[in-house]
């Protein structure tokens, strides 16, 4: 795994009076979507009142690891990178997040009690949204409340290559999880945040139902 971007980016810890950052690495489950969303709120932190305390890290696989996104490699891979020193990583101050989809077409029931099992022994943090990512990017909208619950958490397939979220996505934000596109993103965060909260948020329960906690991170990384 390698950091997203990485030019200028000062990840070393340094002696002195300032307080050090504590580094936010976020792993996601595809290298698209989700990479593009935190891309753009680290690009955006202090329009959006990012904690200046917090370094966003995204992470993507590198050339070798294309294709592995299930959230379980994702793990193994990650913990690889730290064996072999490619981040600088202290558990005292820093926060490793997934950010993942329960997608339940390739996460099985006991791979996803595995996945919660795992980042809790090394002290990871699981970002879920149930059913996609996509979701989460509709809850930016009020119009999440007009569709129906169980259309949602089916996200079922409307053609070839699309689901019913992502079609959705398209009609909302005029755009697709492939170019997301985050200005149409970053001034409705909050909103997302709030609408969250009316699904559920708790990673256990979210194995099963439809909601996501990604808002929870977002809204611990923001100035109160």
């Amino acid at each position: 795994m390698r950091i997203v971007n990485n030019n200028g980016l000062d990840l070393e810890r340094k002696r002195g009076n300032r307080e050090p950052k504590s580094k936010y690495f976020i792993i996601s489950e595809g290298d698209k979507t989700e990479l593009q969303y935190f891309q753009g709120v680290k690009k955006n932190k202090d329009e959006i009142g990012i904690k200046d305390l917090i370094e966003i890290v995204p992470i993507e696989n590198e050339e070798q690891e294309r294709g592995q996104s299930h959230p379980l490699k994702k793990i193994e891979n990650f913990n690889k990178s730290l064996e072999n020193d490619k981040f600088t990583y202290s558990k005292d101050i820093d926060k490793v997040c997934f950010v993942v989809d329960r997608d339940k077409q390739n996460f099985k029931p006991k791979q996803y009690d595995e996945f919660i099992e795992k980042c809790n022994s090394y002290g990871y943090y699981a970002y879920v949204t149930n059913p996609t990512f996509e979701l989460f990017l509709l809850m930016h909208s009020n119009k999440i409340f007009e569709y129906e619950e169980e259309e949602l958490l089916e996200n079922k397939k409307i053609n070839k290559n699309k689901r019913f979220l992502e079609i959705q996505l398209s009609n909302i934000f005029y755009c697709n999880k492939k170019n997301i596109n985050f200005d149409k993103f970053k001034n409705r965060i909050k909103t997302a945040i709030e609408n969250e909260k009316e699904f559920s948020e708790n990673i256990y329960e979210l194995k099963n139902k439809l909601g996501s906690n990604v808002g929870i991170l977002l809204n611990e990384m923001i100035k109160k």
